[in-house]
C-alpha cells in the first residue's frame, strides 16, 4: 500500500487562504482545490495570515499561514533601509512584505518536506522552492497570459528543467509552452477560475435589480453597463466614458456603475483616477456611479443591476473572476479580444468582442447594437449562464484537477 503524499498548495500571493472578504480570485480557487483530500493525496495549504483568521472557523491543521513574528518585523524593518536594487539582486524582488514572507515560505518547506509543492504566481518563488526542497515534485501554475513575454528565456529553461507539472488558468501559456517544448515531459492542464452557481446564479431577480437600481435613482428601463476592477489606464475606463458621451449625445440612455477603490490598489494611478473622475463630472452628470470597492458577497446585487458588463483591458487578461461571476449572473460582456477573454466570450452569443485598437469606436459600434435589439440581449443573457453551467462551475475545475494530480499519486 503507497503512502498518503503530501501536498503543498503554496501562495505566492500576499491574500490569505482560506479567503476573507478583501480576496480575489487566487485564494478562492486554492481552497476550492485544496478541499478535495483523497486517500492518497493530503493537501496542505501555505499563505500569509491575516488578522481576520482569529474570529474564522477553518480547518488549522490543512491551511497554515506564515505569521507575524518580532523576528519578521525586525527583519523588515532592516529591510527598509536596504537599497532597491540591492533587494532586488539578493532576493529577485523589492517588497519588503513580500521578502519576510517569501522567507518565512521557504523555512517552512524545508522543514516540513512536503512530497509535492504546487506553487502559485511568482515564478521567482517557485525558483526558491525549487532549490531548498529539491526532492520534491515541483509544479507552477501560471495567473496569465504571454508565458514567455512575463517569464523569459532563462525562467522558461528553469521552468522545463525543473517542474514536474504546469498549470495555467487559461489554454494560451499551456499551447505557448508546448510550442517552446515539443517533447514536453510532464503534464499540463488547465484550471480556470470557476463559481459556486449557489452563490450568484440561484440570486437573479428583477426585484433585487430594481431594488439596486433604485438606490442611484435608476429605473428597470435605464440601460446600465457595469464594471468592477482596477481603475487605471489599462483598463480603458476614460475610452468607456468617451463612448457612453458619445451615445447621450445621440439621444441614449446610459448609466453606468463602477465599482472598484484606489485603496485597495497595489499600485494607485492618482492621476488617471482624477482624469476620469473630472470627465465624469464634466460629460457624464448623473450617468456615472462610482460604487467604491465591494465585498464579494455583495456583488451579486450590483451583478443584477447591470444590463451589460465591461472588460476592456488593453494589454494582457488572464481569467477574470469579474468576467466569469457577470456571465453566470446572466450578465452579458464586452470584452477586448485578448488573453483569456478570447476563451470565455463567444461573439455574438454570451457577449462581444472587441479589437484593442479603436476600443471607444468599436464600443460605440457594439452598445448601439445592443441597445436597439432588447432581444438579442436577451437570448445573450441565456447563454451566458448556461455557458458557466457548462463550463466553469466549481466541480468541473476540481474534477479536472483530481484528473492531473493523479499522475502524482503513485
Amino acid at each position: 500500500m503507497s503512502k498518503t503524499k503530501v501536498v503543498y498548495l503554496v501562495s505566492g500571493s500576499r491574500h490569505t487562504v482560506p479567503p476573507n472578504k478583501n480576496s480575489p480570485g487566487v485564494p478562492r480557487i486554492i481552497e476550492i482545490l485544496s478541499a478535495n483530500d483523497t486517500a492518497s493525496i493530503d493537501y496542505k495549504v501555505l499563505s500569509k495570515y491575516d488578522d481576520s483568521l482569529k474570529l474564522k472557523d477553518y480547518n488549522r491543521s490543512k491551511y497554515l499561514h506564515i505569521k507575524p513574528t518580532l523576528w519578521n518585523r525586525f527583519f523588515e524593518k532592516i529591510l527598509h533601509y536596504v537599497p532597491m536594487k540591492t533587494k532586488k539582486n539578493i532576493f529577485g524582488y523589492a517588497l519588503e512584505d513580500r521578502i519576510v514572507y517569501y522567507e518565512g515560505i521557504k523555512r517552512h518547506i524545508s522543514r516540513k518536506k512536503p512530497d509535492v509543492v504546487i506553487t502559485f504566481m511568482h515564478f521567482e518563488l517557485f525558483k526558491k522552492l525549487c532549490k531548498i526542497h529539491p526532492n520534491a515534485k515541483h509544479i507552477y501554475f501560471f495567473r496569465s497570459t504571454d508565458l514567455m513575454m512575463r517569464l523569459g528565456d532563462e525562467n522558461i529553461d528553469f521552468l522545463l528543467k525543473n517542474s514536474s507539472g504546469f498549470l495555467a488558468n487559461t489554454k494560451s501559456p499551456i499551447d505557448e509552452l508546448k510550442a517552446l517544448s515539443p517533447n514536453l515531459n510532464f503534464p499540463t492542464e488547465t484550471i480556470y477560475n470557476s463559481v459556486n452557481l449557489n452563490d450568484f446564479s440561484d440570486k437573479i431577480s428583477d426585484d433585487l435589480s430594481t431594488q439596486y437600481r433604485k438606490k442611484y435613482n435608476l429605473t428597470p428601463d435605464d440601460f446600465v453597463i457595469g464594471y468592477a476592477g482596477r481603475l487605471s489606464e489599462e483598463k480603458s475606463i476614460l475610452e468607456l466614458f468617451e463612448a457612453v458621451r458619445y451615445l447621450k449625445n445621440k439621444g441614449c440612455n446610459i448609466h453606468l456603475l463602477i465599482a472598484g477603490s484606489l485603496e485597495i490598489e497595489t499600485t494607485p494611478n492618482v492621476h488617471y483616477y482624477n482624469e476620469i473622475v473630472n470627465f465624469a463630472k464634466e460629460n457624464l452628470s448623473n450617468q456615472v456611479h462610482f460604487l467604491g470597492w465591494l465585498p464579494n458577497e455583495k456583488l451579486y446585487e450590483f451583478y443584477n443591476a447591470l444590463d451589460i458588463g465591461v472588460l476592456l483591458s488593453k494589454y494582457s487578461e488572464g481569467n477574470s473572476m469579474f468576467l466569469l461571476e457577470s456571465l453566470s449572473m446572466g450578465t452579458p460582456m464586452i470584452a477586448t479580444s485578448i488573453g483569456g477573454n478570447l476563451e470565455m466570450i463567444t461573439d455574438g452569443e454570451n457577449g462581444f468582442l472587441i479589437e484593442t485598437e479603436n476600443v471607444k469606436e468599436n464600443l460605440i459600434q457594439k452598445l448601439e447594437i445592443i441597445i436597439s435589439n432588447k432581444t438579442q440581449l436577451n437570448q445573450m443573457s441565456i447563454n451566458a449562464l448556461n455557458y458557466i453551467k457548462q463550463h466553469h462551475t466549481n466541480d468541473i475545475m476540481v474534477d479536472k484537477f483530481n484528473n492531473f494530480m493523479q499522475n502524482f499519486e503513485e
